[in-house]
C-alpha cells in the first residue's frame, strides 16, 4: 500500500532502531487479542485532550473514558515511547465500536503559521525546521496508532482547524483514503464556543454527519458578539523593514481550542459501546519505567 510505504520510510525519523515492518507485525498481532473483561474495557480514548471537556461530556452519558494529555503527566508525552506505549495500550484496553478522539496540535500545521512551517496545500510536509520535523513525527506516530485501532474495529475521529493542511499531509492521506474516512466541517461557535472557529473532523465514526451544526441568526450574533470581545488570537506588528507580519497569540489560541462540553455530549450519542458506569479521565502513568528507545 502506498501509505504504508510513506509510514516505513518515515519512520527513519521516528526511530532508527525501529524496524518498521516489525512494527506493523506487532500492531497485527496485538489487533487479534480479546479485549479485556466488560468492567475493565474503554469505550473511548481522548488523546491531547487540553482542559478535557469532551472527556467529560462522554462520561456525563456513562461512556468509560481515558484522555492523554501533557499537561497531566509527562508519561502523557507522546512523542516519547512512554507516552506512545500509553495510548496503544488504552487503544488495545478500547472495546470494537468504542472511539479514539485526537486532536493533535495544530501550530504547525495551520494558515497562521506558515511564515515558520513553511506548509501549503501544495507542500504539506513543510520546511525544514526543527519543529516543523517534529510535527511530521508526531503524525506519522498517530497514524501508526490510527492504523492500530483501525484493526481493532475501535473508530476514530481526527480534529483540526478548517485551514489546517495536515489532512494533505501524504502519509496521513492515504491511510484516510485506504479506510474510507469520512470529513464534516462546522463552526464549534453552534456548540458553544467562545468563537465561531471553523472545525474540520475527518474519522470513521458512522453517522458523523450528524455532528454538523449551522448557525442561526441570533446564534451567529451571538457568536460573532464573543469573538469581538474575545482576545485576539493573532498578533499583527510591523517590522523595521516595514513588512506586516502576523503571529498566532499562544496563550488565546491554547484558550479557543477548548471544546465546549455539549460537543462532547453530541459525540457520546454516537459511540455504539456503552459501560455501566463513568471511570476517571486523568490517569497517571507514572509506575511505567520503560525505557523512552522508540
Amino acid at each position: 500500500r502506498g501509505w504504508l510505504k510513506d509510514l516505513s520510510e518515515g519512520l527513519t525519523l521516528v526511530g532508527p532502531d525501529m524496524n518498521p515492518r516489525n512494527l506493523v507485525l506487532i500492531l497485527l498481532f496485538l489487533s487479534q487479542i480479546p479485549v479485556p473483561p466488560d468492567h475493565e474495557a474503554l469505550d473511548a480514548v481522548e488523546v491531547c485532550a487540553g482542559e478535557g471537556n469532551l472527556s467529560r461530556g462522554l462520561q456525563q452519558c456513562g461512556l468509560r473514558t481515558k484522555a492523554f494529555d501533557i499537561r497531566y503527566s509527562g508519561n502523557h508525552n507522546f512523542m516519547r515511547t512512554v507516552g506512545f506505549m500509553a495510548v496503544l495500550a488504552a487503544v488495545r484496553n478500547c472495546k470494537p465500536g468504542g472511539l479514539l478522539f485526537w486532536a493533535p496540535p495544530c501550530s504547525s500545521w495551520v494558515f497562521l503559521s506558515s511564515s515558520t512551517h513553511s506548509r501549503s496545500w501544495m507542500n504539506p510536509g513543510g520546511g525544514d525546521r526543527r519543529e516543523t520535523i517534529l510535527a511530521n513525527i508526531f503524525v506519522l506516530r498517530m497514524t501508526y496508532v490510527l492504523y492500530y485501532a483501525y484493526l481493532r474495529g475501535v473508530h476514530f475521529i481526527i480534529e483540526q482547524p478548517l485551514t489546517s493542511v495536515m489532512f494533505q499531509y501524504a502519509p496521513l492521506q492515504r491511510f484516510l483514503a485506504w479506510v474510507k474516512a469520512r470529513r464534516v466541517a462546522f463552526p464549534m461557535g453552534s456548540y458553544g464556543a467562545p468563537t465561531l472557529k471553523y472545525t474540520a473532523l475527518v474519522g470513521t465514526l458512522p453517522m458523523m454527519h450528524q455532528l454538523k451544526r449551522t448557525l442561526s441568526i441570533k446564534q451567529l450574533k451571538l457568536a460573532l458578539e464573543r469573538t469581538h470581545n474575545a482576545v485576539s488570537l493573532v498578533k499583527r506588528t510591523v517590522g523595521k523593514d516595514g513588512k506586516k507580519r502576523v503571529a498566532g497569540n499562544k496563550d488565546a489560541l491554547r484558550k479557543s481550542a477548548e471544546y465546549p462540553l455539549d460537543f462532547g455530549l453530541a459525540i457520546a450519542a454516537l459511540v455504539p459501546a456503552r459501560s455501566s458506569r463513568p471511570r476517571e479521565t486523568n490517569v497517571d502513568l507514572d509506575c511505567y519505567q520503560g525505557e523512552d528507545t522508540l
